[in-house]
């Protein structure tokens, strides 16, 4: 299955006054499932069948980055994305270390397998013998940041979101007649700057683990009471990634020409995920 990039560089996010800097970008491997000319198959507004994303092993643990996992996050970008990021972007990454970021790890804990056993050599006792991989190491949320009783931690994804203030609904974004001078309110948008998951761990939740601890945040912290919607652009010609966010409650909007500087075509889709009562009431029950 091939791994797919999307959401990637922006430069002006096809409105004025909302500047994109070297952002959004996402590597994940998607089912081969397309949806007919990268829309999506459900008009705006109609109702999707109901989807359950899939557990992630309960050995992964999704946590906000830290001066000691920021680095990790640094290389995997690197390595999955053809884009470089500023200093700043990964400063944000670190500057809250807290419950409430929008920037968060997926942390794959594990144990080494026991050696295979020479001829004649005597197996270890139950007491021995490294736990199952699969299983996690402790009921600490917290990563072990040694590797201590031999437990390895690696991390292997990554996702990072900033709050942004806009006088329209992000789905109106591609529109020429709409621009942030216009009267009225503004209301709070998260927007997806980056997500990101290796190889080896894709197909496994990993990702919508990701997506869904930047929900459960804004949710229930107070940091990001009223936030709208979270959204995101993706390249138009990704139909995997566009069916993606599809399966996860996304709806699909409008091109924003030329928004890729390095990619044929160069468009971008807006994928838009209101935030709703019942996004809410799923947080209080859990």
């Amino acid at each position: 299955m091939a791994s797919s990039e999307f959401n990637s560089r922006g430069n002006q996010a096809g409105h004025r006054g909302v500047y994109h800097e070297e952002s959004t970008t996402c590597a994940l491997n998607l089912g081969k499932e397309r949806t007919a000319g990268g829309l999506g198959p459900f008009p705006s507004g109609e109702a999707r069948p109901a989807f359950q994303s899939q557990q992630p092993p309960q050995n992964v643990s999704v946590d906000p980055i830290t001066t000691a996992t920021v680095s990790s996050f640094r290389r995997i970008i690197s390595l999955l994305l053809p884009i470089r990021y500023p200093e700043k972007f990964f400063a944000e990454s670190t500057a809250n270390p807290t419950p409430s970021s929008l920037a968060r790890v997926a942390i794959w804990h594990e144990r080494p397998r026991p050696a295979k056993r020479k001829l004649g050599e005597k197996p270890q006792s139950s007491e021995e013998a490294p736990l199952n991989p699969d299983i996690p190491p402790s009921s600490s949320s917290s990563p072990p940041t040694t590797q201590s009783d031999d437990i390895t931690t690696t991390v292997v994804g990554g996702i990072q979101c900033r709050l942004e203030q806009l006088p329209f609904h992000p789905s109106l974004i591609p529109s020429s007649k709409h621009s942030s001078d216009q009267p009225g309110s503004s209301r709070k948008y998260c927007y997806i700057q980056t997500l990101a998951l290796l190889s080896p761990y894709r197909s496994k939740g990993i990702g919508a683990a990701l997506l869904e601890a930047i929900i459960t945040t804004l949710c229930t912290d107070q940091t990001y009471e009223g936030t709208a919607s979270i959204y995101a652009h993706v390249w138009e010609a990704n139909e995997d990634a566009l069916d993606w966010y599809v399966k996860r409650g996304f709806q699909v909007g409008d091109m924003v020409h030329g928004y890729y500087t390095r990619l044929k075509p160069a468009g971008a889709k807006i994928v838009w995920r209101d935030l709703v009562v019942k996004d809410y009431l799923r947080q209080q029950s859990t």
